[in-house]
């Protein structure tokens, strides 16, 4: 099983994340910027079972602008590909496109509060299917 993560502070953000990824024998790759994770995504799709999104990433890596709202733009891709592959939202902030699109499993927003996990919990249950 392989997760795409694209955030540009995974790392830190998502270490919690990539520690339980690790300790289930689960790949991940990391993407940093909304142009990076498309082009991995539309590349290698088979390759992918899940992603983990951010909504705040640049556009470019490692390019920081204010007001980056690149997640959204990442789903409006997935959904008019057609790409069904489950993405679960990690990030504090709203997306305006995610209740169009029927594979986004849910959105958490930190790592340390139980019922945050559960979610993640439940997007490796689907993905595993």
């Amino acid at each position: 099983m392989k997760i795409l993560i694209v955030d540009d502070y995974a790392e830190t953000k998502c270490s919690g994340i990539i520690a339980e990824c690790k300790k289930r024998g689960i790949e991940y790759e990391i993407e940093k910027g909304r142009n990076s994770g498309l082009r991995r995504i539309i590349c290698k799709e088979q390759d992918i079972d899940g992603i983990i999104l951010d909504m705040g990433i640049p556009i470019w890596d490692d390019e920081f602008t204010e007001d980056e709202r690149e997640g959204d733009d990442v789903l409006r891709e997935l959904h008019r590909k057609e790409y069904n592959i489950p993405v679960l939202i990690f990030s504090t902030t709203q997306s305006y496109y995610k209740d169009e699109c029927d594979f986004v499993v849910d959105q958490m927003t930190d790592w340390n509060i139980l019922q945050e996990e559960e979610k993640f919990f439940s997007f490796l249950e689907k993905i595993e299917k």
